[in-house]
C-alpha cells in the first residue's frame, strides 16, 4: 500500500509541474491572442484579462485600412504563404519517400555514396548556401517568382534520410511477396509503401510546412515584388510601419501561427506515433 500511494503521490506531483509548465508555455501566446482583439487602449497595462469589449479592429485594419493606404493585401500574401508552403511540402514528402524508398531497398552502384552524401548535407546550415543558390536561381531569371520560393527546397536531405532510416524496417518479405504476385515499384509504393509510411510523412510534411511557413530571409532576398510576397515579409512590413499599433501587430502573429496551429491539433496523433517510431529505429 505505501508503494502505490508514493507511486501516486509522484505522479500527482508529475502533473502537477507538468501543468505548471504548459501554463508558462502557452501564457505568451494566450496573452498575444487576446490582445489582437482588445481595444487599443486596454492591450498595455491591463493583464490578461479586458476591461473593455472586444473588437475585430485590428483584423480588419490589416486586411482592409493597409490595403487601400497602399500596402501589400494581407489577404494576397496569406495566400502566396499557403500555396508555397504547401507546394514545398508536396513536393519535399514525394521526393524524399522515393529516394528513401529507393536508398533503402535497392542496391546499386552509388549507394553508399549517395547515403554518405545525404547524411553529409545535413552537417551544413542552410544559411552557407544563400549565396551559390540566390546566383543559380538568378542565372535562371526566377527572382521575384514562385519558383524561385519553392524550388531550391524541394529536396531535403533531412526528409529523405528518415525516409530511409524508416523503410530500413519495413520487412522485405512483403516487398518480395509483392513482386512475386507480379505487381511492380509503381504498385509496391502505392498500396504497401505509402501506407506504412503516414507517420513519417506527418512528420516530415509537418516540419517542411512549419520551415517554408516561418521562412523570411530568403524570400525577402529573392523577392521584391509585392504580388509574391508571402505573410511573413508582410507582417515584418507592418511592423516596421505601424509599429506603435499593438493590437495590428498581435492580430498579425495569431493569424500567422495559427495555420500551424490547426496542423498539429488536427495530425497530433499521427505525429506522436512519428516520433516515437523514429526515436525507437534510430
Amino acid at each position: 500500500m505505501k508503494t502505490t500511494s508514493k507511486i501516486i503521490n509522484m505522479k500527482i506531483i508529475l502533473i502537477t509541474i507538468l501543468l505548471f509548465l504548459v501554463v508558462i508555455w502557452i501564457y505568451p501566446y494566450l496573452w498575444v491572442a487576446i490582445a489582437s482583439f482588445k481595444d487599443a487602449t486596454d492591450i498595455t497595462g491591463t493583464g490578461l484579462l479586458p476591461k473593455k469589449p472586444l473588437t475585430l479592429s485590428h483584423y480588419k485594419f490589416i486586411f482592409v485600412t493597409a490595403n487601400e493606404i497602399g500596402r501589400t493585401p494581407f489577404l494576397r500574401a496569406l495566400v502566396n504563404s499557403l500555396f508555397i508552403s504547401i507546394s514545398v511540402t508536396f513536393l519535399v514528402i514525394a521526393i524524399s519517400s522515393l529516394a528513401g524508398y529507393a536508398l533503402a531497398k535497392h542496391d546499386f552502384r552509388g549507394k553508399k555514396f549517395l547515403n554518405n552524401f545525404v547524411i553529409f548535407q545535413m552537417l551544413f546550415p542552410s544559411i552557407l548556401f544563400l549565396i551559390p543558390v540566390f546566383l543559380v536561381v538568378k542565372t535562371l531569371k526566377m527572382i521575384d517568382t514562385y519558383q524561385g520560393m519553392i524550388l531550391p527546397f524541394i529536396a531535403s536531405p533531412w526528409g529523405v534520410f528518415l525516409f530511409y532510416q524508416f523503410f530500413k524496417g519495413v520487412p522485405n518479405d512483403i516487398i518480395e511477396s509483392v513482386r512475386i504476385d507480379g505487381g511492380g515499384e509503381l504498385l509496391i509504393i502505392t498500396r504497401i509503401v505509402i501506407p506504412l509510411s503516414k507517420s513519417i510523412i506527418t512528420i516530415v510534411g509537418m516540419f517542411t510546412f512549419m520551415q517554408r511557413w516561418d521562412e523570411y530571409l530568403w524570400y525577402i532576398v529573392l523577392n521584391k515584388n509585392n504580388n509574391y510576397m508571402p505573410l511573413t515579409t508582410v507582417l515584418a512590413g507592418y511592423m516596421k510601419t505601424y509599429g506603435e499599433k499593438l493590437g495590428e501587430q498581435m492580430a498579425g502573429v495569431v493569424i500567422l501561427t495559427f495555420p500551424i496551429i490547426v496542423l498539429f491539433l488536427i495530425f497530433r496523433k499521427s505525429f506522436t506515433q512519428g516520433i516515437t517510431m523514429t526515436g525507437l529505429k534510430g
